[in-house]
């Protein structure tokens, strides 16, 4: 090799390192931007994404809503979150796979732990859609969509009507606090009428069902949290309890 071609070469060599240590000053601060929520594809789409095979697409679909915000090193805060379009993925799985309770979960137990409980309505919205069917304890997304619309968004007008949906569920073996969220809703809202007269019905109704601790915080919700003072001294209920 001539002269002239090591000094070519080595010209070449100095270029391409001062070209690359150039970009790599330049682009030392630069991080992967995320693009929020991607767009939510059809349910046949998803499913030939995924080779004709729903399962497939449900599992796919789960991992990536699970996993997305953390790219590039960086966690996403979840009030950063796209929730309208969160809730069109949620909607998505549920056509995929109605019995999985993976993205239930997820809704209910991370995505609502949301910064700003304003953005929680697409979340309430699937967990109460999810919560009314009648087959594998499903009525337990449902009181959990009661739970954040009462003590996350304080919206207790919309708690009431989850609450009423909960307590006229027909599902087996469900327990006695899902008949009376509705009395521990209106007690919320200062109606203890409405609250007192929920409690009585379940009494006079499912008492002789009911485990004896059942009828027991029953009745001292009634003489202890609902009526007042002299109301629970005159009450048959209040005065049964507190003979020996």
């Amino acid at each position: 090799m001539s002269h002239s071609h090591r000094i070519i070469i080595f010209s070449l060599c100095v270029f391409v390192f001062i070209i690359h240590a150039g970009f790599s000053v330049h682009s030392r601060s630069l991080k992967a931007a995320w693009a929020n929520v991607p767009p939510v594809p059809t349910e046949k789409g998803a499913t030939i994404l995924a080779v004709g095979d729903q399962q497939l697409a449900y599992r796919v679909s789960g991992i990536m809503i699970q996993n997305m915000g953390d790219t590039g090193g960086e966690t996403t805060p979840l009030y950063k979150y796209d929730y309208d379009r969160l809730g069109q993925w949620f909607f998505l799985t549920d056509a995929l796979d109605r019995r999985s309770n993976f993205m239930p979960l997820l809704a209910a137990y991370y995505f609502g732990g949301t910064q700003e409980p304003k953005d929680l309505d697409p979340v309430i919205d699937y967990l109460a859609m999810v919560g009314q069917r009648s087959y594998d304890e499903k009525w337990r997304w449902l009181a959990q969509a009661v739970y954040l619309s009462r003590f996350r968004q304080h919206d207790l007008d919309k708690a009431m009507g989850l609450a009423y949906m909960l307590a006229n569920m027909k599902a087996p073996d469900m327990p006695a606090w899902t008949r009376q969220m509705p009395a521990f809703i209106a007690a919320a809202q200062g109606d203890k009428e409405t609250s007192y007269r929920i409690i009585m019905s379940i009494l006079k109704e499912t008492s002789a069902e009911l485990h004896p601790n059942e009828v027991n915080f029953m009745v001292h919700y009634i003489c202890e949290r609902t009526l007042d003072e002299l109301e629970a001294a005159q009450h048959p209920l209040c005065i049964a309890q507190k003979q020996p």
